[in-house]
């Protein structure tokens, strides 16, 4: 008799998923990345980068400017936390500056906590071709807030551009012996205080929070179906254990 099936991911509406980076999505900042100019008089930069799996551990990030100093490379590792991960993760990515009057001359505190690479990127004004005051990065600085990138929504959700190796999908299922499960699944800035697990409608249903941080523009929030119950689970309820790690929950569900 089987006890559970794994999850279906669908669009949250007619119009698509909330957010393409993460088909859990349901509210808050869209994208895996955020980059935003801080100031005008101290022109840095502040970036956050989802890296789900990665911890907190300096070895598993190298965060390196190259020679031009105008290109930052941001390079992470996610190791296997469970035996029943699939593989671990590796990313690799880089971000450029937008103008041409300024430099790259430092990057401070980069820090990952739950999953999410957070960072300060000190620019130094240098002259090429005009004063920094009448070129474009200053027209960056003072951007309108509310002109938006175009809308980060629709039918099919986008691997993550930084993932050099390892599974694309933000969910994971594995048939254990014993008709037990393991589940995977990615929600960045997420952590074990933020989750709330609960078996309701023939399924499990995994709900998180990740609050605003630092200079985010806003929290984010998740809703995810981890399995469907079948006809055994629903005569009883099936027991399930979690916990996150790292922006990524994980969940071992067994039949009662």
């Amino acid at each position: 008799m089987v006890c559970f099936y794994p999850a279906t991911h669908l669009p949250q509406s007619s119009e698509g998923f909330y957010a393409l980076n993460n088909p859990f999505q349901t509210n808050g900042p869209k994208w895996f990345c955020e980059k935003k100019w801080l100031g005008i008089e101290v022109p840095d930069m502040y970036l956050r980068l989802d890296l789900p799996g990665v911890g907190p551990d300096p070895d598993d990030v190298d965060v390196s400017v190259v020679d031009s100093k105008r290109v930052l490379i941001i390079k992470a590792l996610a190791p296997c936390l469970n035996i029943n991960d699939s593989s671990p993760r590796s990313y690799e990515t880089y971000f450029r500056l937008d103008c041409h009057c300024c430099e790259i001359s430092s990057v401070d505190n980069p820090q990952v906590t739950h999953g999410v690479l957070r960072l300060l990127v000190s620019t130094t004004p240098i002259n090429i071709g005009g004063s920094p005051d009448d070129d474009i990065h200053s027209r960056l600085l003072r951007l309108d807030p509310d002109d938006q990138e175009p809308e980060l929504s629709g039918q099919i959700v986008e691997p993550h551009p930084g993932l050099s190796e390892g599974p694309a999908s933000a969910y994971e299922y594995k048939q254990l012996l014993g008709d037990s499960v393991y589940v995977r699944l990615d929600m960045p800035g997420v952590s074990d205080v933020d989750i709330n697990v609960d078996t309701v409608n023939k399924r499990v249903d995994v709900v998180g929070e990740a609050p605003t941080v630092s200079h985010d523009s806003g929290g984010r929030s998740y809703s995810a179906v981890a399995a469907h119950l079948g006809l055994g689970a629903l005569i009883t309820p099936p027991r399930v254990e979690h916990n996150v790690e790292n922006g990524v929950v994980r969940l071992f569900i067994h039949p009662g």
